[in-house]
């Protein structure tokens, strides 16, 4: 099963002479796909505290909220509910806008 991931971002200053952008990935599937997943879990670049981030929450589209000045390569395990899970690769686009902005 292939999952499909999605992103935003929007500039929110400059901090140490880099433009720096706050953004949310998540997992891009209709109800019926995002039902069979428990939890997804994103490993961000080393240089993030606490690189190893988890949502559980399917409302939110299992959506991982954070800040950075620079785009990169993101680790994603999504786990599913019948205990299988897949892994994944995605590329955090930080010129990628929320629709209507």
């Amino acid at each position: 099963m292939t999952i499909h991931f999605n992103n935003y971002a929007e500039k929110i200053g400059i901090k140490n002479n880099l433009q720096w952008y706050r953004w949310k990935v998540f997992v891009d599937e209709p109800l019926e796909v995002l039902n069979t997943i428990k939890n997804v879990q994103y490993l961000l670049h080393k240089t993030f505290p606490n690189p190893v981030r988890i949502s559980e929450d399917r409302n939110s589209k299992f959506a991982l909220e954070s800040s950075g000045w620079g785009s990169f390569k993101m680790y994603i395990t999504v786990r599913f509910e019948n205990g299988t899970e897949k892994e994944f690769e995605y590329y955090l686009d930080l010129t990628k806008r929320r629709p209507g902005r």
